[in-house]
């Protein structure tokens, strides 16, 4: 079901799953903003929603240039914002730039992708990573959630991105676990707390492995263990691919899903049930 004429912002979305999200909603006529763990926007009138997605680091600039081409060849445009996800001003950043790209006074979807990941032993966990990780994974979902709050149109989206750790019990993700279980936790308050004020939905999804650069960096003993338990899951014996997320968070975007919220969608293949 098309998209077209909404306007949407991507947290985290130059590279990984962020970057499919962007190109799923573009596809689907959406106009889309979005941020990696710095401010990347996109925008679009005509096919895809007008979208605006972020991105951190100088390095990642290359790839976000990238996806803005991709984007308008698509038909859509797309705009790309620089800026920290860990900084208490960029959600501001990100609503005030995503507006003025688009001319516009109102948003519809919210997808809260950017996030960072942690392996990490107990007995080594430091506050300063402690505090980074919950910084970015949590402190910035619900900021930029509230940022988003006052142009939201009726009908509107919050999708948040978490993880098949935040039930997993795996070792070494202590703190990674926990900010994607609060994550999990604010989606089910917010869907009660936002729905009849706002007229919005809020939900979940929750990925498995998926094949992106990150997931390839984790470092050979870490990737082996992943590999070998790729094989078991029960959809196809693979990690997950950017698109087979993405698409689940369009639908969560769509008219079509306005009877679900306050859920998880747990998007692994089976790898875990819940």
């Amino acid at each position: 079901m098309s998209l077209a004429g909404k306007i949407a912002i991507v947290t985290g979305g130059a590279r990984g799953i962020g970057r499919g999200i962007v190109l799923a909603l573009a596809k689907q006529g959406a106009k889309a903003s979005g941020y990696p763990t710095s401010l990347l926007q996109t925008v679009h009138a005509e096919r895809c929603q007008q979208v605006s997605f972020t991105y951190v680091s100088n390095s990642s600039k290359p790839a976000a240039e990238s996806l803005v081409q991709e984007v308008k060849s698509l038909g859509s445009d797309a705009v790309a914002i620089q800026a920290d996800s860990a900084s208490l001003e960029a959600p501001k950043t990100i609503i005030s730039a995503t507006l003025s790209a688009f001319g516009a006074s109102k948003l519809d979807i919210l997808v809260n992708n950017a996030g960072l990941g942690g392996n990490t032993p107990l007995e080594d966990i430091q506050v300063e990573e402690y505090e980074h990780l919950m910084a970015v994974n949590v402190r910035a979902v619900i900021f930029m959630t509230q940022a988003f709050l006052p142009y939201v149109s009726p009908g509107g989206r919050i999708v948040n991105l978490s993880s098949i750790s935040a039930r997993g019990g795996y070792a070494t993700q202590s703190v990674y676990a926990a900010s994607k279980a609060a994550v999990e936790a604010l989606t089910r308050v917010w869907a009660t707390e936002l729905g009849h004020k706002y007229k919005v939905t809020v939900n979940a999804v929750n990925p498995g492995p998926v094949d992106t650069d990150m997931y390839r960096a984790a470092g050979e003993v870490h990737l082996a263990r992943m590999e070998e338990q790729n094989r078991k899951t029960p959809a196809a014996p693979r990690a997950g691919t950017e698109n087979d997320v993405a698409e689940i968070v369009v639908f969560l975007c769509e008219e079509r899903s306005r009877w679900v919220t306050g859920d998880v969608i747990c998007a692994n293949g089976g790898m875990l049930y819940t």
